[in-house]
Protein backbone atom coordinates (compact mmCIF):
# COMPACT_ATOMS: atom_id res chain seq x y z
CA UNK A 1 0.00 0.00 0.00
CA UNK A 2 1.70 3.65 -0.75
CA UNK A 3 1.64 6.68 0.99
CA UNK A 4 -0.97 8.17 -0.57
CA UNK A 5 -3.09 5.24 -0.20
CA UNK A 6 -2.70 5.21 3.61
CA UNK A 7 -3.49 8.95 3.93
CA UNK A 8 -6.59 8.88 1.52
CA UNK A 9 -7.80 5.41 2.78
CA UNK A 10 -7.24 6.16 6.70
CA UNK A 11 -7.63 3.22 8.32
CA UNK A 12 -10.14 4.01 10.62
CA UNK A 13 -11.27 2.16 14.28
CA UNK A 14 -13.49 -0.29 13.82
CA UNK A 15 -15.84 2.45 15.81
CA UNK A 16 -16.07 4.97 13.46
CA UNK A 17 -16.74 2.40 10.48
CA UNK A 18 -19.81 1.31 12.71
CA UNK A 19 -21.00 4.54 12.85
CA UNK A 20 -20.63 5.05 9.06
CA UNK A 21 -22.88 1.93 8.54
CA UNK A 22 -25.51 3.16 11.24
CA UNK A 23 -24.88 6.94 9.72
CA UNK A 24 -25.61 4.74 5.99
CA UNK A 25 -29.02 3.36 7.11
CA UNK A 26 -30.36 5.96 8.80
CA UNK A 27 -30.18 7.53 5.57
CA UNK A 28 -31.80 5.25 3.71
CA UNK A 29 -34.51 4.89 6.66
CA UNK A 30 -35.02 8.93 5.81
CA UNK A 31 -35.01 8.38 1.76
CA UNK A 32 -38.24 6.05 2.34
CA UNK A 33 -39.57 8.05 4.69
CA UNK A 34 -39.14 11.71 2.55
CA UNK A 35 -40.30 9.54 -0.61
CA UNK A 36 -43.53 8.46 1.02
CA UNK A 37 -44.34 12.29 1.23
CA UNK A 38 -43.56 13.40 -2.33
CA UNK A 39 -47.22 13.51 -4.35
CA UNK A 40 -48.42 14.58 -7.74
CA UNK A 41 -48.77 17.94 -8.18
CA UNK A 42 -45.27 18.83 -6.04
CA UNK A 43 -42.91 21.30 -6.82
CA UNK A 44 -39.37 19.64 -6.51
CA UNK A 45 -38.17 23.18 -4.07
CA UNK A 46 -41.44 21.81 -2.59
CA UNK A 47 -40.03 18.76 -2.24
CA UNK A 48 -36.63 19.64 -1.13
CA UNK A 49 -38.26 21.61 1.71
CA UNK A 50 -40.09 18.86 3.07
CA UNK A 51 -36.90 16.49 3.15
CA UNK A 52 -35.35 19.03 5.05
CA UNK A 53 -37.82 19.66 7.65
CA UNK A 54 -37.86 15.67 8.43
CA UNK A 55 -33.71 15.68 8.60
CA UNK A 56 -34.31 18.70 10.64
CA UNK A 57 -37.35 17.33 13.03
CA UNK A 58 -34.63 14.03 13.36
CA UNK A 59 -32.15 16.44 14.64
CA UNK A 60 -29.39 16.94 11.47
CA UNK A 61 -28.16 19.98 12.08
CA UNK A 62 -25.46 19.78 9.29
CA UNK A 63 -25.59 18.45 5.32
CA UNK A 64 -22.14 17.64 3.37
CA UNK A 65 -24.29 18.42 0.25
CA UNK A 66 -27.40 20.04 -0.23
CA UNK A 67 -30.41 18.07 -0.48
CA UNK A 68 -31.55 17.19 -4.33
CA UNK A 69 -34.71 15.96 -5.17
CA UNK A 70 -34.97 16.25 -9.32
CA UNK A 71 -38.69 15.52 -11.28
CA UNK A 72 -39.22 14.05 -14.68
CA UNK A 73 -36.88 15.47 -17.47
CA UNK A 74 -34.94 16.81 -14.46
CA UNK A 75 -33.90 13.48 -13.66
CA UNK A 76 -30.70 14.15 -16.68
CA UNK A 77 -29.92 17.25 -14.86
CA UNK A 78 -25.86 17.04 -13.13
CA UNK A 79 -25.35 17.66 -9.62
CA UNK A 80 -24.51 21.66 -10.56
CA UNK A 81 -26.88 22.49 -12.92
CA UNK A 82 -29.61 24.72 -11.43
CA UNK A 83 -32.88 24.17 -10.07
CA UNK A 84 -35.98 25.57 -12.52
CA UNK A 85 -39.35 26.90 -10.83
CA UNK A 86 -41.96 25.02 -10.55
CA UNK A 87 -41.35 21.81 -11.93
CA UNK A 88 -43.85 19.55 -10.90
CA UNK A 89 -44.39 15.97 -10.25
CA UNK A 90 -46.86 14.17 -12.27
CA UNK A 91 -49.23 11.26 -12.07
CA UNK A 92 -47.02 9.26 -14.11
CA UNK A 93 -43.32 9.94 -13.80
CA UNK A 94 -40.08 9.21 -12.47
CA UNK A 95 -38.21 11.15 -9.60
CA UNK A 96 -35.24 10.96 -7.60
CA UNK A 97 -33.80 11.56 -4.24
CA UNK A 98 -29.85 12.07 -3.39
CA UNK A 99 -29.31 13.11 0.07
CA UNK A 100 -26.02 14.24 1.88
CA UNK A 101 -27.06 14.19 5.97
CA UNK A 102 -24.35 14.49 9.22
CA UNK A 103 -25.00 11.81 11.68
CA UNK A 104 -23.34 13.01 14.65
CA UNK A 105 -20.58 13.98 12.91
CA UNK A 106 -20.48 11.11 10.46
CA UNK A 107 -21.06 11.70 6.78
CA UNK A 108 -23.40 9.76 4.47
CA UNK A 109 -24.85 10.03 0.88
CA UNK A 110 -27.32 8.05 -0.31
CA UNK A 111 -29.65 8.10 -3.36
CA UNK A 112 -32.59 6.40 -5.28
CA UNK A 113 -34.98 6.46 -8.07
CA UNK A 114 -38.83 6.41 -7.97
CA UNK A 115 -41.36 5.81 -9.80
CA UNK A 116 -44.90 7.40 -9.79
CA UNK A 117 -48.09 5.44 -12.01
CA UNK A 118 -46.84 2.07 -14.24
CA UNK A 119 -45.20 3.46 -16.76
CA UNK A 120 -43.08 0.52 -18.12
CA UNK A 121 -40.39 3.09 -19.52
CA UNK A 122 -39.78 4.31 -16.00
CA UNK A 123 -39.95 1.65 -13.90
CA UNK A 124 -37.15 -0.39 -16.56
CA UNK A 125 -34.70 2.41 -15.46
CA UNK A 126 -35.76 2.14 -11.90
CA UNK A 127 -34.67 -1.27 -12.02
CA UNK A 128 -31.66 -0.87 -14.21
CA UNK A 129 -30.08 1.34 -11.92
CA UNK A 130 -30.20 -0.86 -8.89
CA UNK A 131 -29.27 -3.88 -11.32
CA UNK A 132 -26.41 -1.88 -12.57
CA UNK A 133 -25.31 -0.59 -8.84
CA UNK A 134 -25.35 -4.65 -8.16
CA UNK A 135 -23.21 -5.50 -10.72
CA UNK A 136 -20.87 -2.93 -10.20
CA UNK A 137 -20.46 -3.73 -6.51
CA UNK A 138 -19.89 -7.32 -7.31
CA UNK A 139 -17.31 -7.05 -9.95
CA UNK A 140 -15.01 -4.96 -6.89
CA UNK A 141 -15.72 -7.80 -4.44
CA UNK A 142 -15.00 -10.63 -6.76
CA UNK A 143 -11.49 -8.66 -8.74
CA UNK A 144 -10.76 -6.45 -6.23
CA UNK A 145 -10.17 -3.82 -8.98
CA UNK A 146 -9.25 -0.13 -8.31
CA UNK A 147 -11.23 2.47 -9.05
CA UNK A 148 -10.04 3.28 -12.68
CA UNK A 149 -11.06 -0.47 -13.42
CA UNK A 150 -14.49 0.02 -11.96
CA UNK A 151 -14.79 2.63 -14.28
CA UNK A 152 -14.44 1.03 -17.02
CA UNK A 153 -16.54 -1.63 -16.25
CA UNK A 154 -19.56 0.94 -15.39
CA UNK A 155 -19.05 2.22 -18.52
CA UNK A 156 -18.92 -1.36 -20.68
CA UNK A 157 -22.26 -1.91 -18.34
CA UNK A 158 -23.83 0.88 -18.92
CA UNK A 159 -23.48 0.75 -22.74
CA UNK A 160 -24.42 -2.76 -22.83
CA UNK A 161 -27.60 -1.64 -21.25
CA UNK A 162 -28.48 0.58 -23.69
CA UNK A 163 -27.75 3.69 -21.58
CA UNK A 164 -25.79 6.77 -21.27
CA UNK A 165 -23.18 7.48 -17.95
CA UNK A 166 -24.00 11.24 -17.88
CA UNK A 167 -23.27 13.46 -16.22
CA UNK A 168 -19.34 12.20 -16.78
CA UNK A 169 -18.63 13.09 -13.33
CA UNK A 170 -20.67 11.15 -11.51
CA UNK A 171 -18.33 8.70 -9.94
CA UNK A 172 -18.50 8.33 -6.24
CA UNK A 173 -16.33 9.93 -3.79
CA UNK A 174 -14.79 9.14 0.18
CA UNK A 175 -16.93 9.18 3.27
CA UNK A 176 -15.44 9.94 6.78
CA UNK A 177 -16.27 11.56 9.73
CA UNK A 178 -17.20 15.67 8.48
CA UNK A 179 -15.60 16.37 6.37
CA UNK A 180 -14.03 14.01 4.00
CA UNK A 181 -12.06 15.99 2.16
CA UNK A 182 -9.70 15.78 5.23
CA UNK A 183 -8.40 12.74 3.70
CA UNK A 184 -9.35 13.37 -0.37
CA UNK A 185 -11.41 15.11 -2.82
CA UNK A 186 -10.51 11.85 -4.72
CA UNK A 187 -13.23 10.00 -7.30
CA UNK A 188 -13.44 6.75 -6.87
CA UNK A 189 -13.20 6.15 -10.81
CA UNK A 190 -10.11 8.18 -10.26
CA UNK A 191 -8.16 5.62 -7.79
CA UNK A 192 -5.65 3.58 -8.58
CA UNK A 193 -6.07 0.98 -5.71
CA UNK A 194 -8.74 -0.76 -4.74
CA UNK A 195 -10.96 1.57 -2.91
CA UNK A 196 -11.83 0.02 0.51
CA UNK A 197 -15.12 -1.22 1.96
CA UNK A 198 -17.27 1.31 4.00
CA UNK A 199 -15.42 4.18 2.97
CA UNK A 200 -16.15 4.75 -0.55
CA UNK A 201 -19.62 6.13 -2.25
CA UNK A 202 -20.13 4.61 -5.73
CA UNK A 203 -22.62 6.94 -7.50
CA UNK A 204 -24.05 6.02 -10.37
CA UNK A 205 -26.72 8.26 -12.96
CA UNK A 206 -27.90 6.98 -16.51
CA UNK A 207 -30.34 8.25 -18.82
CA UNK A 208 -32.27 7.17 -21.26
CA UNK A 209 -30.85 7.42 -24.83
CA UNK A 210 -34.04 10.09 -25.77
CA UNK A 211 -32.15 12.19 -23.34
CA UNK A 212 -35.75 13.25 -21.55
CA UNK A 213 -35.17 10.88 -18.64
CA UNK A 214 -32.60 9.30 -16.37
CA UNK A 215 -32.10 7.48 -12.86
CA UNK A 216 -29.61 8.03 -10.08
CA UNK A 217 -28.10 5.48 -7.41
CA UNK A 218 -25.73 5.84 -4.66
CA UNK A 219 -24.79 3.88 -1.76
CA UNK A 220 -21.37 2.56 0.15
CA UNK A 221 -19.32 0.07 -1.20
CA UNK A 222 -20.03 -2.73 1.33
Amino acid sequence: MSINQLEIENINTNAILSMTTTSRNKTWAAIEAIKQQIHPGMTEFEAIKMANQYFADCGVRKFWHKTHIRFGESTILSFDDSYRENVTLKENDIFYIDVGPVWDGIEADCGNTFVMGEAQQFLQIKNDIKELFAEVQQYWRNTQATGQKLCEYTRWQVEKMGYLLLPEYVKGHRLSEFSHSKYSNAGLFDLDFIPSAERWILELQICHPSMKFGAFYEDLLL
